[in-house]
């Protein structure tokens, strides 16, 4: 089971995850992460690193909580750690509500440190002068079994003490119980085997399991301190397991030595050579800063200094208590599995391409500015070849890419753009600038008021108000233009002139004005004439009119004169 659960949606694309992780085991395709669980070995970093959280430690408290109501009997196997998160004074309470809870047996792994180490001298005497790795940390085995496998047969061949404590409680009360292992080890969750360890928890799972306990039940068990010893507590520290190899005479100071953090330890398995394994017997690794203090990195519960003192103190407080002892679980030594992660052959011709995209053409003059996660250009051309990555990932490549994009389209527009100081120097101007003003030779580092009316500039730069839409006419030239001119918000003396030539449409608009006007004149003249075709009518008609009354008058009355003879 990959403990690692991401929310692909809520992915920015910041590359911190790519950037933290040593050993790149975080993919970028459609602009989401993904990890790769056959190269990812589980350090954790990645959910500390995320802004937005979306990576989780995959939840198996519904389980715990399944075999816990069923009656199952289950134990619970505390990483020494434990101290580091809940403070060595809580010690107690965890023990209680964990008993409410249900659980039948609470441990801390560490009361099998005695079995642990009896097993570690046995291994380095069986192993007769020969150079080993530690293995008791997760980390580290996922670290030599998918990254360094010819390293395989350096690793101390014994069980992390999770599984070890597992064996001893299923020795001690029967191979039916269930082992739930409570850790901040993400690659313990991952290595135990099932029918070693049956579920694991985080601390903060861990936490919200144990508010759940019935507060009556939790205040009723008188839970004291654990019976046993609990030395084993210095392997969760760095320099824990080299302090006990030393002190118990299994080695000499010169023969081990102790290192710490995934990036250390990282360069000194790569650096591992025959020369400086002949001067060692003995290397302790542990792939978290300062060892299982950190975990995770999801525990923001006090400083790292804070963590482990609380472990020293918890030490202290053991001093005079016997040590479960050795000799319940037979010692077999381990066999770890070459699980080397081999990655996808890739054409040189290929990644050539692609560097020459970021105008990175070969390693060394490569910028290597590590801001898209990977340590170098031909990394993470590489990446993308195998389809790991993609180009837009590279910050100068996409700043560039812009920057030509906008330069492009700059030199395409076909309005004049020119950019000036307050003193009216001209800083640069696009060529549709040095064009349109060519008649007054506009050039690149003179003032604008040698070539052009600066009138409105002028008004700009004095006000700091922008003028838009601004109609100015250079009779000389015969040229019109639609100006706006506006102070650049990013500097505090820079201003932007865009003027567009609309000498045409304004010519169009003075015709189109001039033939409404000779129009309108025309229109008046034939109004004017018809009135006085009107009036002329009028009066013609008035005349003809009066002289047919006449006339009818005349023939009424030679009728009338007709009637009265007869």
């Amino acid at each position: 089971m990959f403990p690692i659960i991401s929310k692909i949606s809520n992915c920015t694309d910041c590359y911190r995850c790519l950037r933290s992780c040593n050993v790149k085991a975080i993919s970028f395709r459609a602009k989401q992460a993904k990890i790769m669980t056959d190269k990812c070995v589980l350090c954790g970093r990645c959910l500390s690193e995320c802004p937005q959280h979306t990576k989780t430690v995959y939840s198996q408290e519904q389980a715990v909580r399944d075999w816990l109501a069923a009656g199952e009997t289950v134990a619970l196997s505390l990483s020494p750690s434990f101290i580091s998160h809940f403070g060595c004074d809580a010690a107690p309470e965890v023990y209680a509500r964990a008993r409410a809870l249900g659980f039948a047996v609470v441990e801390e792994m560490a009361v099998t440190g005695a079995e642990y180490l009896a097993q570690c001298q046995e291994a380095l005497a069986k192993g007769s002068g020969r150079f080993y790795i530690s293995s008791h940390c997760p980390v580290i085995i996922n670290l030599v079994e998918k990254h360094f496998p010819h390293l395989l047969p350096h690793l101390l061949p014994v069980e992390t003490p999770a599984v070890i404590h597992a064996r001893s409680l299923r020795a001690r009360y029967g191979e039916g119980i269930r082992v739930v292992v409570a850790t901040a080890c993400l690659s313990e969750m991952e290595l135990s085997p099932e029918d070693e360890l049956s579920a694991a928890l985080s601390w903060q799972q861990l936490e919200t399991l144990l508010k759940e306990a019935d507060p009556e039940k939790t205040a009723a068990i008188d839970e004291d301190e654990p019976e046993y010893q609990l030395i084993g507590q210095r392997l969760s520290l760095s320099g824990g397991l080299q302090g006990w190899l030393v002190q118990e005479g299994v080695l000499q100071e010169e023969q081990v030595q102790a290192l710490s953090g995934m990036r250390d330890c990282l360069e000194t398995l790569e650096g591992l050579d025959r020369e400086l394994v002949k001067g060692l017997r003995f290397l302790e690794l542990m792939g978290c800063r300062d060892g299982c203090t950190t975990g995770l990195g999801l525990d923001k519960k006090g400083s790292i200094l804070d963590k482990r003192l609380q472990m020293i103190k918890r030490q202290k407080r053991y001093q005079v208590r016997p040590m479960l002892p050795a000799g319940q679980v037979p010692y077999t030594p381990k066999v770890f599995p070459d699980r080397q992660y081999v990655p996808a052959a890739v054409d040189n011709t290929e990644v050539a391409e692609v560097l020459s995209t970021f105008k990175q053409y070969n390693r060394q003059t490569a910028l290597n500015c590590g801001a898209c996660g990977f340590d170098s250009c031909y990394e993470k051309a590489v990446a993308v070849v195998r389809g790991e990555a993609e180009q837009e990932m590279c910050m100068t490549y996409m700043r560039k890419r812009a920057e030509s994009m906008a330069h492009t389209i700059v030199r395409s527009v076909p309005s004049a753009i020119i950019v000036f100081d307050k003193d009216f120097i001209i800083q640069e101007a696009n060529p549709a600038a040095y064009e349109m003003f060519k008649p007054y030779g506009l050039k690149e580092g003179n003032a604008l008021f040698e070539s052009i009316d600066i009138r409105y500039m002028e008004r700009v730069v004095d006000t700091g108000i922008g003028i838009r839409d601004k109609i100015v006419h250079y009779e000389d030239i015969d040229l019109w233009t639609r100006q706006i001119i506006v102070r650049m918000y990013d500097t505090k003396d820079m201003y932007l002139a865009i003027i567009e030539d609309i000498t045409e449409q304004e010519k169009k608009r003075l015709e189109l004005e001039q033939m409404k006007t000779e129009t309108l004149e025309k229109a008046n003249t034939v109004i004017n004439n018809q009135m006085m075709v009107a009036q002329q009518i009028a009066s013609l008609l008035g005349e003809t009119t009066a002289e047919t009354k006449i006339t009818l008058l005349d023939l009424i009355k030679q009728f009338e004169r007709e009637k009265e003879l007869e």
